[in-house]
C-alpha cells in the first residue's frame, strides 16, 4: 500500500459515498461511469479491501467503505481550509474564521470577544453563523464551520473535541404581564395550559421539555410558535401571550423588555457549554486563538 492516497480517486470515492450510485456519481464529477468504476477499483486494489457493495439499490459501502469516509472527508476539508488560508495570507490577511453560535452565545460575551480578537488582528475575518444544535454540529462536521459555541449535551462523538466553559441551567421566562408572572410559584400542570413559543428546529431542546413534562405524569404543552431568530423569540415573549424556555444568562437581555423568570421549583434544564471544534493534527491558527480567549474570559469568573 502507498504512504499517500491520491486525491482523485478519494474525491471519487467520495462522490459515490454521497450519492449512492455510480451514475450519479459520474455526473456530478463529468466522468463516464467506465472511468468512475475504474477510478473505484484502482483505489480498493490499492488499499486492499472492498469499499463497496453493489446492490440493486446502488452503492452500500462495506465497514472499510465507511471508515475511508470519515477520514477521507477531513483530508478534503483539511486540504480546503488550507487553500482559503493560504490564499488568505497571500492576499496580507491573518486568516478567515466561521463560528456557529447558539442561541445563548448570541448575547453572551462571545461578542465581546470576537470584538477583542478583531482588535489584536484588524486582519481577519470572522463569521457568526446563529442556529440551534441539531443544524450546528452538521455543518461543523460537514466543514462548513470552524468551530461551534454551544451546548455540550450530547453524545461523545470520535471526530469533534468538546471545550468545557462553564455550567448553565434553562429557565421559564414570560413577560411581566403574563398570568403566571405574579404567582409565588408554579407548578408543572399549571405551565403545561399555556402556550409556548421556541426556536424553529431545535429538536434537542423541545425533547427536554417533553422529557420535563412526562416526569410529571404530563403531555407536553402546546409549542404555539417558532421563530428562526432569538429577537422574534423575546419579541413574541413580550406580547405577554407565550411562556419560554431560555438559558439563564439571557435573563438579563430581557428584563429591559418587561420579561421575567416565572417561578418554577425546579430547573427546567441544567446543562454545560462550550467551544466545539473538529479533531485535526494541525488546528486552524484562529480555533486555537478562539479557544484561548474562551479560556482565558471564562478563567475569571472561576478564580
Amino acid at each position: 500500500m502507498k504512504d499517500m492516497l491520491d486525491s482523485n480517486l478519494l474525491k471519487c470515492f467520495l462522490a459515490i459515498l454521497e450519492n449512492g450510485k455510480l451514475t450519479a456519481a459520474a455526473g456530478e464529477l463529468c466522468l463516464t461511469q467506465p472511468a468512475l468504476s475504474k477510478s473505484l477499483k484502482r483505489l480498493e486494489d490499492e488499499l486492499g479491501v472492498p469499499l463497496f457493495e453493489r446492490t440493486p439499490l446502488g452503492m452500500v459501502p462495506t465497514a472499510y467503505g465507511i471508515a475511508l469516509g470519515r477520514r477521507a472527508r477531513h483530508i478534503q476539508l483539511e486540504s480546503r481550509s488550507a487553500r482559503e488560508e493560504l490564499q488568505m495570507l497571500s492576499e496580507g490577511g491573518f486568516g478567515s474564521l466561521t463560528i456557529g453560535i447558539g442561541p445563548l452565545w448570541s448575547a453572551y460575551e462571545l461578542p465581546d470577544i470576537l470584538a477583542s480578537m478583531i482588535r489584536k488582528r484588524s486582519d481577519i475575518h470572522i463569521r457568526v453563523v446563529s442556529g440551534v444544535l441539531d443544524q450546528l454540529l452538521p455543518d461543523l462536521l460537514q466543514g462548513k464551520l470552524d468551530a461551534v459555541c454551544t451546548v455540550l449535551d450530547f453524545p461523545e462523538h470520535p471526530d469533534l473535541q468538546k471545550v468545557f466553559l462553564f455550567d448553565s441551567e434553562h429557565i421559564i421566562v414570560a413577560h411581566e404581564s403574563h398570568p403566571l408572572a405574579s404567582m409565588a410559584l408554579v407548578q408543572p400542570e399549571d405551565l403545561q395550559k399555556h402556550l409556548f413559543v421556541g426556536l424553529d428546529g431545535d429538536y434537542a431542546g423541545l425533547a427536554r421539555m417533553e422529557k420535563f413534562f412526562a416526569l410529571h405524569g404530563l403531555q407536553s404543552p402546546n409549542l404555539a410558535m417558532e421563530c428562526s431568530s432569538l429577537e422574534t423569540l423575546l419579541s413574541a415573549l413580550k406580547t405577554g401571550g407565550f411562556l419560554a424556555s431560555l438559558s439563564i444568562q439571557l435573563l438579563d437581555r430581557g428584563l429591559a423588555m418587561g420579561l421575567k423568570r416565572i417561578n418554577v421549583k425546579e430547573s427546567f434544564w441544567r446543562f454545560r457549554s462550550g467551544l466545539v471544534y473538529r479533531r485535526s493534527p494541525q488546528r486552524p491558527p484562529l480555533v486555537c486563538a478562539l479557544e484561548r480567549e474562551l479560556l482565558e474570559r471564562f478563567a475569571q469568573y472561576k478564580e
